[in-house]
């Protein structure tokens, strides 16, 4: 998947519900692996935050 098919986006970083915009995606090196990584832009500051921690805010 790619960034596309996110947008806005939520998660949680050391208790604190964080939210920001997808701008980078990391693929698992297996299909059958774990997540791929999403970077995610708070605020200027980048996060990379494994795709099953992130909520999709824009659905």
């Amino acid at each position: 998947m790619s960034t596309t098919g996110y947008g806005r986006v939520a998660f949680d970083f050391a208790g604190r519900e964080l939210e920001g915009t997808a701008t980078d995606f990391e693929p698992a090196g297996d299909v059958s692996g774990p997540d791929g990584f999403l970077t995610v832009d708070v605020d200027g500051l980048e996060y990379r935050v494994a795709e099953s921690e992130a909520e999709r805010l824009d659905r």
